[in-house]
C-alpha cells in the first residue's frame, strides 16, 4: 500500500467574495435599503418582546439629506450591546437570528450600502448601557479593493481588517436603545436615495407598514391575519426630506383606483385560506374588468414576516405557467399573500424562495388561485362587453371615427373595412345580450344595432360592397354557432373521454 500523509486545508477567502456578497447580490441596489429597513424590523420586534416597546411604540424614521448627499435609518428597537456589537456589525455571512422569527438572518445586509456609499456608519446601544458603539465601513475604499485583478489577491478578513473602524464612546442617554446606519457620499446611488417621493413609493411597498385609516377592508383583512397563525405585525414608518417635518407613511392600498376604462370602487376582498395553511391572502373584488393603472398596487404580493418578496413577478409566473393567456390578469387584481416563515425561505437576493417541499406545494396552491381568478377575470370582461352601457360606448366610438373618415373623403380603405369589421363585431355582441334581455333593454340594444347598421352601409358603399342591411336573426344564429364552437373545444381538453362523448354530441345537435 502507497504511503499517504495527511495535508492541512486552510481555506482562503478573496475579495471577490465581498463583490459577490454587495455589487453582485443585490439585481436592484435600492434594496439595499429594504435590508436595513428589515433588519430595524427585527429589532422592534425583539424590544417588544423584552417589553421595551409596546405594539404601537416601535419607530423607523427615514431621512434624506437636504443636499442628496446621504441618507440615515434609525429605529428604537433593542439595539446591541457594546459587549457583542463590534462582533456582530463586523462578521459576514454569520448570524444568531432565526429564519423562522426573523426577517434578516443570513448576516448579509449590514454591506449593502456599500454597492453606493463612500462610508457605512452603524451607531447603536441598548438599554441601560452608558455607551454606545460606532462601526465605520469605508465603502469607497472597498469597492476600490474587490475590483478585478485586486479583490482575489487579498484574503476578504484583510480588506475588512483594513475597512472597517470601531468606537465605544459615552452615550448621555443611559435609558436609550436604538441602532441607526448612516449613508454617506452616495455614489451612483438608485433615485430612492436622493428622491423624496421615490423613497416613499418604494418603502410603502416593500416595508411592513400598517394600512391606511382610509382603506375600507382593514379590519377585515386584520380578522382574517388573527384566525392564521401568520400575523401581519407592522411598524409605524417616518420619512424625512432633509430639514423637513417627517411623515408617516403607510400601505398604498385605497377605496378606489383608476383602471383603463376610469375610477372604481372596490367592492369587497375575498379571503384566500388553502389547505396547507402555509399562507393565506387577500385580494380584492371590482365589478369592472381591466388593469389596475397605479404600479404601487397593481398587481398580487407575496409577504414574508409582511415583507414584499420580490415585486410582482412571482404570482406573474404562476399565472404564465396556468396558461399563458392568463399573464395578464396579475395586473387585474390587487392583493397581499402572507406566506409562514416557519415553512418558506427566502432566497438571499430575497426575490423569490428556496426550492423546498413547502413553495413547490404553495406554488401549486396558487396555480389553482389563478386558475379561479382567471375564470372570474373572463366572467366580469364579457358581462362588461355585452352591457347597454359598454355597446353604447361602442356606437360612439364608430360614429367619432365615421366622423374623420368622412372629413378624409374615406380615402383610407383599410380604415374603412376595419370600421365595418368592428361593427360586425358590436353587432354580434348585441346579438347575444338580447337573447336574455327584458322588453325595454331589447328595444336600447336594437336602436344601438339600428344605428351601427347606418354606420356600416355608409362604410360598404364607399367600397363598392352590398349595402344590404344587417339581419339581426342571422348574427344571434352566427353568435350562437360561435359560443357552441367555443364551448365544444373547451370540453374536449376538461372532460373525460366518455363525459365528453356525451356532452359534445348534445352540443353538436345545435350546430
Amino acid at each position: 500500500m502507497a504511503n499517504s500523509k495527511a495535508v492541512s486545508v486552510q481555506p482562503f477567502f478573496g475579495g471577490f467574495v465581498l463583490e459577490t456578497l454587495t455589487i453582485g447580490m443585490y439585481g436592484e441596489s435600492r434594496n439595499a435599503i429594504r435590508e436595513y429597513v428589515q433588519n430595524s424590523f427585527d429589532a422592534i420586534q425583539r424590544a417588544r418582546e423584552l417589553g421595551l416597546l409596546t405594539r404601537k411604540d416601535g419607530k423607523i424614521e427615514v431621512t434624506l439629506t437636504a443636499d442628496g448627499s446621504g441618507l440615515s435609518i434609525r429605529d428604537n428597537g433593542v439595539g446591541i450591546s457594546a459587549k457583542s456589537a463590534v462582533d456582530t456589525l463586523t462578521s459576514v455571512g454569520a448570524s444568531k437570528k432565526d429564519y423562522r422569527t426573523n426577517a434578516g438572518f443570513r448576516g448579509i445586509g449590514r454591506l449593502a450600502g456599500i454597492v453606493f456609499s463612500d462610508e457605512i456608519t452603524f451607531t447603536t446601544k441598548v438599554r441601560g448601557e452608558p455607551e454606545q458603539t460606532i462601526v465605520v465601513y469605508d465603502g469607497r475604499k472597498l469597492r476600490e479593493a474587490m475590483a478585478p485583478g485586486v479583490g482575489g489577491s487579498r484574503s476578504a478578513e484583510e480588506l475588512l481588517t483594513e475597512c472597517v473602524t470601531a468606537t465605544i464612546v459615552d452615550s448621555a442617554e443611559p435609558n436609550s436603545h436604538f441602532f441607526e446606519v448612516k449613508l454617506r457620499g452616495l455614489v451612483e446611488a438608485p433615485p430612492e436615495c436622493t428622491d423624496f417621493n421615490k423613497m416613499k413609493a418604494f418603502l410603502c411597498q416593500v416595508a411592513p407598514l400598517p394600512y391606511s385609516p382610509d382603506f375600507p377592508f382593514k379590519e377585515k383583512i386584520l380578522a382574517a391575519a388573527a384566525k392564521t397563525q401568520i400575523s401581519i405585525d407592522d411598524v409605524n414608518l417616518w420619512l424625512r426630506d432633509g430639514d423637513k417635518r417627517p411623515s408617516q407613511i403607510f400601505r398604498p392600498y385605497a377605496a378606489d383606483y383608476l383602471i383603463e376604462s376610469g375610477r372604481v370602487i372596490l367592492e369587497d376582498v375575498d379571503i384566500f385560506t388553502p389547505e396547507s395553511a402555509h399562507w393565506w391572502a387577500w385580494i380584492g373584488k371590482k365589478k369592472e374588468s381591466g388593469s389596475y393603472k397605479d404600479p404601487l398596487v397593481r398587481g398580487l404580493r407575496v409577504r414574508l414576516r409582511n415583507i414584499q418578496v420580490d415585486g410582482t413577478d412571482i404570482m406573474r409566473d404562476v399565472f404564465q405557467k396556468h396558461a399563458a393567456s392568463y399573464t395578464r390578469f396579475q395586473d387585474w387584481f390587487i392583493g397581499e399573500i402572507f406566506a409562514d416563515p416557519r415553512f418558506l425561505v427566502p432566497n438571499a437576493r430575497r426575490d423569490g424562495f428556496e426550492e423546498n417541499i413547502a413553495w413547490k406545494a404553495m406554488r401549486e396552491e396558487l396555480s389553482g388561485v389563478a386558475q379561479t381568478l382567471g375564470r372570474q377575470s373572463y366572467d366580469v370582461s364579457n358581462d362588461a362587453q355585452l352591457t347597454v352601457a359598454s355597446l353604447e360606448k361602442n356606437l360612439k366610438d364608430a360614429q367619432k371615427k365615421i366622423t374623420k373618415l368622412r372629413k378624409a373623403g374615406f380615402k383610407d380603405v383599410d380604415d374603412v373595412i376595419s370600421l365595418t369589421e368592428k361593427i360586425t363585431s358590436h353587432a354580434k355582441r348585441i346579438a347575444i345580450a338580447s337573447q336574455e334581455a327584458d322588453l325595454p333593454t331589447i328595444a336600447k340594444l336594437q336602436a344601438i344595432n339600428s344605428e351601427l347598421g347606418d354606420i356600416k352601409r355608409e362604410c360598404l358603399s364607399k367600397i363598392g360592397a352590398d349595402p344590404s342591411p344587417p339581419d339581426l336573426e342571422q348574427i344571434q344564429t352566427a353568435a350562437r354557432e360561435e359560443l357552441i364552437r367555443e364551448l365544444i373545444g373547451v370540453f374536449e381538453q376538461q372532460l373525460s373521454t366518455r363525459c365528453a362523448g356525451e356532452v359534445l354530441g348534445i352540443l353538436r345537435g345545435y350546430l
